[in-house]
């Protein structure tokens, strides 16, 4: 199972704990040369790391791996096979599971990862985990860095991108790693955060632009695009963030653009009181 030419790049964001100490010891054991540390100065943010860890790597394959999550070696080879069996591929995924703080899978919760539609709504999917997906790195060099200004959303906005730029992907039906679901410190957020939102809505404006550009855009992706405006803008509403709730329905809206029915929908559903923009959400998000 072993990957005798990987290289380890670990990108200390600000850790509190002896992740150094660690890092430094298994240095000591397989050398710097294959363990290389990368400190920041505090708590960057996980684009931050994840942009010097690409500028820093020499391989062929570039995998992203947060704290929190563990990895299956036998899945990781599966996808570097594939790649080294197929050249003509750019990324190759497979699925990620989630588990609580042991690792023991959670119930009733179906693994990350699955084939996609080469269509338009497609493009703003959710199809790999980031630690899921094996890339080659000349693939990314076209794709670009992770969006520095991204603090959520960061993953789903940077897939798109990965789908975006024509490269052809395969799905492997192979177990990949652990999300591991915890309290304390994590990449994504479940609470009310107004960067959060700030965050997505400027994901799904680039989104949206990057499909105009690449004539990859039709109403059935602006349609997807608008409806995760509109139900964090629900949010913002059920959290009296008048402002933000402003913002997301109105960008709602800019995607929606030459779409008049659905429009009008979206302005009908900014006039329903804040105190109740909560139960719509929930409402929403379950067609």
């Amino acid at each position: 199972m072993a990957l005798p030419e990987a290289e380890f790049i670990l990108v200390d964001d600000g850790s509190t704990d002896d992740t150094i100490e660690i890092a430094h010891s298994l240095q000591g054991r397989y050398g710097e040369d294959r363990v290389i540390v990368i400190p920041l100065a505090g708590n960057q943010g996980a684009q931050i790391a994840r942009n010097q860890g690409m500028d820093r790597a020499r391989g062929e394959f570039i995998l992203f791996c947060d704290s929190d999550d563990v990895l299956v070696a036998s899945g990781v080879k599966s996808l570097a096979d594939t790649l080294i069996r197929t050249p003509i591929l750019d990324y190759a995924y497979g699925k990620v599971v989630m588990t609580d703080a042991a690792l023991v899978p959670l119930a009733g919760m179906e693994p990350i990862g699955g084939s996609f539609q080469e269509s338009p709504f497609e493009m703003a999917g959710y199809h790999w985990h980031t630690m899921g997906v094996l890339y080659r790195k000349s693939y990314l060099d076209k794709i670009g860095p992770w969006n520095p200004e991204l603090t959520g959303s960061q993953d789903w906005e940077y897939q798109a991108r990965v789908k975006l730029g024509g490269g052809k992907g395969l799905f492997i039906d192979t177990l990949v790693g652990s999300w591991r679901q915890h309290e304390g410190g994590r990449v994504g957020t479940r609470k009310f955060r107004p960067d959060y939102i700030r965050s997505v809505v400027t994901a799904c404006d680039g989104i949206l632009s990057a499909s105009i550009k690449e004539q990859k855009c039709d109403g059935s992706l602006k349609r997807r695009l608008a409806k995760k405006l509109i139900i964090h803008g629900l949010e913002c509403g059920e959290a009296r963030d008048a402002g933000l709730h402003s913002l997301c329905f109105s960008r709602a809206r800019h995607a929606l653009h030459r779409d008049v029915a659905a429009q009008g929908c979206c302005a009908l559903l900014t006039l329903i009181p804040l105190s109740l923009n909560g139960a719509v959400k929930r409402m929403i998000s379950r067609n």
